[in-house]
């Protein structure tokens, strides 16, 4: 057998150590022949591998040519299979190819490479290389990693371990520092001599530490700075020269952020600042804000500087843009004015520089210093009087008091004429019935109402007719959408769509539904795990029981497996008990008394299963079996809205089948918000009077619930006449009204600690991620058992199919439109391939009746902060209508933005659009409603978001005439402070005196 012989054998057996072993001890003539036949040996694998993967496919591999998806599969199959050998071929060509540029372009081919999972050791790989010469490894190791791109590169654990093993000088390459900086650590690293120095220099470096952090504790690259410093390994002044040459490279915050880190690190000496303070007063006009402050921080501890330097420092910190670094120059240059007055005509451009700051603070500051160092500067007041236009009217009027110049004038407030609320239309009538010819799918809860009611009356008056219409649209084979394997394979229709083609199908060809099918015999053990352990007793320690008195019970432990009763009777008999007592046991035979000497027992049987150990393989519950018969889901399982729906539909189903339907349904609506007129319901109640039939109960309770809110007496005498026992429930609602509107709301819940909270019992001691919506929903019960069923407390989690068909909700309760809001919140937030709430089914709610509560305000607040296009205009239409909620809309978008990480302007953008389009009056309420949750409490610092809150309620306030005193407002209009919120503050509480 010769060398490739056993080599090739070797791959493909998969033996790593072998194929190690026995390519380091190849001679010059045999690595030659195996490195030569390696390309052939790689190419024959991937025609193996393709063929295999084509006679894998179903058809054979017989569309390839021409099924371009096909051929793509194929061609990730063999990359996978050949992937598979990649580690043991890169074994083979590291031992045996003879140039290093060969070796190089082997070891880096990307077939060899395993997609989606880390690359294997190179350990194997560097050692078989170890009887090759130092030149030829170090020449291969520079070549592996001159090919490195990104940190994430196949080559780079190769490329790395061979450096460290050649111990050849790195090329210089950026991509290699980054990725030796993103690598697993190695004890006493031999790259940290010649690759350390560069991570001032590489490009990317910054980025790649940019989570390295002092506190609580050091990481590993800060960590190993402080251990090089202490041991001498390299000095301080490389450390700080490196890292302020970086500083004056540029980059932004995030690529300086571990420079400046270190920097802080070795902490420089006042002399050694010194001796760079020309390059800190370079990084101050232009770096980043964090490597400025401590540019800035160094220069203020070293000194003193030479006036000119001083002035171009304080004029290049009044040009920042962060308030913070302007305040800090200001104060630099009122101390350098006070100690040398002289000098303040140097000095006063600076100044004159922070009049035009976009901080009102800044600019306050500014002319704070030139009127209290006037005289300093009335020797050549040129730059500040050239400058008071700059500055706010106020504080421009009094810099201009002292040192001349024209102040600019203070702005008029932009007339405010605000636009016409729309004016609404009355909803329109309901269309008729209608069978929609040519459409099976898709229909909206309008197209459903008025198919339901023609096929009803259709199959009551003329049902040859009815079938003859449905025919085309159902009498063939339905599409995929109606269930992959047939509408009557599946034991629950969760869909409109597929009620109705069953009954059309059943109106088109009757008894077609075979029934539902038997569910599957389930196991109740199958998985399940035992431990059976059993306990003598001593015949002197036995406890009489109820069961001592010989009655028989059947046979003991009967409702476990076999295998488990085999182990406990085995145990009992292990512990003494006769065969004659352990029989009876078995057989459920009386248990003959035991011997005077024979011990008692005790059995502990533990187990992990589904089903309890003992009484849980009963019959099913009748209420469980009833609904599978009915072909309707677990009430758990879907939205109470939804299975209201489906009830409906189940019981027409149901009545056709049993010839049972009457001549009309009482719940279409009349109007188009799916509201019914009493008198028409009444109109229907005595068709099916006369009919002889009874109206559905479903449909009587849906028919409820559509009648327009309170008592309606005319049509209850009506009722109360007509002769049925259908009739008298309905006279019953229609004469009192209905039962009281539920109770509803809803509050505001995280978690923490693996438990469940609520934001207004305590606050969270961490930022929340994920707040969760807790709605609340009591009814008193109403006498009827769907709507109680309908109005039960609603989860505040949702499954797969809860959710389903939301924008008919708003039909099923037109009158109490607050309890569909409280059904809408499970599917407000964190909806992600879910079904969500969007604006038309607000706009559903706004259009039908009921009192609006929190439920309401929050869907609304929701689609003002998330900037949806129709938020501003449903906001409008329900301020039009006279029921928007707007101190709770306001209430909600603060804890939106508190509790659910909103931001601020988008709101405060849409609430300014709405007041300006005709509904000053109500965004003030919505903002007397979100300031005091939104503003700082205890412990905050209010920010810029807050003083922009402040600033539109003060221009709304005018705009509406509003008055009334905002506590928390005054509270911090009183402080006395002068920042910009405080100020804002004022004018709102001055305006709403």
């Amino acid at each position: 057998m010769t060398a490739w012989q056993e080599v090739r054998d070797l791959i493909t057996e998969r033996d790593m150590r072998g194929l190690v072993e026995r390519v380091a001890t190849l001679s010059e003539a045999e690595r030659a022949e195996v490195g030569g036949r390696l390309p052939e040996f790689l190419k024959e694998m991937r025609e193996t591998a393709a063929q295999l993967a084509r006679e894998g496919r179903s058809d054979g591999g017989r569309r390839d040519e021409e099924d371009e998806w096909a051929l793509r599969e194929i061609r990730w199959e063999v990359n996978d299979a050949v992937a598979e050998f990649g580690a043991l071929l890169r074994i083979a060509g590291a031992g045996t190819i003879t140039g290093p540029a060969a070796a190089a372009a082997w070891l880096t081919r990307r077939e060899l490479a395993r997609r989606w999972t880390p690359q294997p050791d190179p350990a194997d790989v560097v050692r078989v290389t170890a009887t090759r010469t130092a030149a030829w490894r170090g020449e291969v190791a520079r070549r592996l990693a001159g090919r490195i791109r990104t940190v994430r590169d196949p080559a780079v654990p190769l490329a790395l371990a061979l450096l460290r093993d050649s111990g050849c000088e790195p090329p210089e390459h950026d991509p290699l520092v980054v990725a030796w900086l993103s690598a697993p650590a190695v004890d006493d690293d031999p790259l940290i001599g010649p690759l350390l120095p560069r991570i001032f220099e590489a490009q990317g470096a910054g980025r790649a530490l940019r989570d390295e952090r002092s506190a609580p504790s050091r990481t590993r690259w800060l960590s190993l700075f402080q251990r090089l410093l202490a041991s001498g390994r390299i000095s301080r002044k490389e450390v700080l020269d490196g890292c302020v040459s970086r500083f004056l490279r540029g980059g932004d915050a995030l690529d300086l952020r571990f420079f400046v880190r270190l920097h802080e690190l070795v902490d420089p000496a006042p002399e050694e600042a010194a001796e760079r303070a020309r390059d800190y007063l370079r990084l101050l006009p232009a770096a980043p804000g964090p490597v400025a402050e401590l540019a800035l921080a160094r220069l203020r501890r070293t000194g003193p500087h030479d006036a000119a330097d001083t002035a171009e420092a304080i004029g290049a910190l009044t040009f920042r843009a962060e308030a913070k670094l302007a305040r800090t120059g200001l104060s630099w240059l009122d101390e350098e004015v006070r100690r040398a007055p002289e000098r303040a005509g140097e000095l006063a451009p600076a100044l004159a520089t922070a009049f035009a700051h976009a901080s009102y603070d800044v600019q306050g500051r500014a002319a704070q210093i030139a009127l209290k160092r006037a005289a300093a500067f009335g020797a050549a007041p040129e730059p500040i009087i050239g400058a008071v236009p700059l500055l706010p009217a106020a504080l421009g009027a009094r810099v201009a008091a002292a040192f001349g110049g024209e102040a600019a004038q203070e702005e008029e407030p932009e007339p405010f004429v605000p636009a016409v609320l729309p004016v609404l239309t009355e909803p329109g009538p309901f269309p008729s019935p209608a069978l929609h010819p040519g459409e099976r799918y898709g229909l909206g809860w309008v197209e459903l109402e008025q198919w339901l009611a023609a096929f009803v009356t259709g199959a009551w008056h003329d049902r040859a007719a009815l079938r003859e219409t449905l025919a085309p649209v159902f009498g063939g084979a339905l599409p995929r959408g109606y269930g992959r394997e047939g509408l009557y394979a599946r034991e629950r229709w969760t869909s409109c769509e597929q009620w109705t083609a069953a009954l059309a199908k059943e109106v088109i060809a009757p008894g077609s539904d075979p029934g539902v099918p038997d569910p599957e015999p389930v196991d109740p053990w199958a998985g399940a795990s035992f431990s059976v352990s059993v306990v003598a007793v001593p015949a002197d320690e036995r406890v009489e029981t109820a069961e001592d008195d010989g009655a028989e019970g059947g046979p003991a432990f009967a409702d476990l497996p076999g295998h488990v009763r085999d182990e406990i009777f085995r145990g009992i008999e292990e512990a003494g008990v006769s065969p004659e007592r352990v029989a009876a046991l078995r057989d459920g035979l009386p248990e003959p008394p035991p011997g005077p000497d024979e011990p008692d027992y005790s059995v502990f049987i533990s187990s992990m299963s589904h089903s309890p150990l003992f009484g849980g393989r009963g019959e099913p519950d009748p209420a469980v079996e009833l609904r599978r018969r009915l072909r309707l889901p677990e009430p758990s399982w879907i939205s109470p809205p939804h299975l209201f729906l489906l009830r409906r539909l189940s019981e027409i189903y149901t009545a056709l089948r049993r010839d049972a339907l009457p001549p009309v349904l009482l719940a279409t609506p009349t109007v188009l918000t799916g509201h019914l007129h009493p008198d028409v319901l009444v109109d229907r109640l005595e068709t099916c009077a006369a009919a002889g039939a009874d109206p559905l109960a479903a449909d009587l309770q849906q028919a409820l619930l559509r009648l327009p809110r309170g008592a309606h007496p005319g049509a209850a005498g009506r009722a109360a006449r007509v002769d049925s026992r259908v009739a008298a429930q309905a006279a019953a609602w229609l004469a009192s009204g209905g039962p009281p509107d539920p109770e509803t709301g809803v509050k505001w819940g995280y978690h923490e600690d693996g438990r469940r909270h609520l934001f207004e019992e305590r606050e969270p001691r961490q930022r929340v991620g994920e707040p969760r919506l807790v709605p609340v929903l009591r009814a008193e019960p109403t006498g009827h058992d769907l709507i109680d069923e309908l109005l039960r407390e609603v989860p505040d989690w949702s499954g797969e199919d809860h959710g389903e068909g939301m924008g008919w909700w708003p039909s099923v309760l037109p009158s109490h439109r607050e309890v569909v809001a409280v059904q809408y919140l499970p599917h407000l937030l964190h909806r992600w391939n879910r079904p969500t709430v969007d604006p038309p089914h607000l706009a559903a709610l706004a259009e039908a009746d009921g009192p609006l509560g929190d439920a309401t305000a929050l869907i609304l607040a929701y689609f003002l902060a998330a900037r949806h296009a129709e938020a501003v205009p449903l906001l409008l239409r329900m301020a039009s209508r006279g029921d928007l909620p707007a101190e709770a809309v306001g209430r909600q978008l603060a804890f939106l933005i508190r509790r659910a990480r909103f931001e601020t302007r988008p709101v405060l953008a849409a609430l300014a659009e709405a007041a300006r389009r005709g509904a000053p009056g109500q965004v003030w309420e919505i903002l007397r409603g979100m300031l005091p949750p939104l503003l700082p409490g205890e412990g905050e610092r209010p920010n810029v978001t807050h003083s922009e809150a402040v600033a539109l309620a003060a221009d709304v306030a005018v705009w509406a005439g509003a008055r009334g005193e905002i506590p928390v407002v005054s509270a911090f209009a009183a402080s006395g402070r002068g920042s910009r919120f405080a100020r804002e503050c004022e004018r709102l509480r001055d305006r709403l005196r």
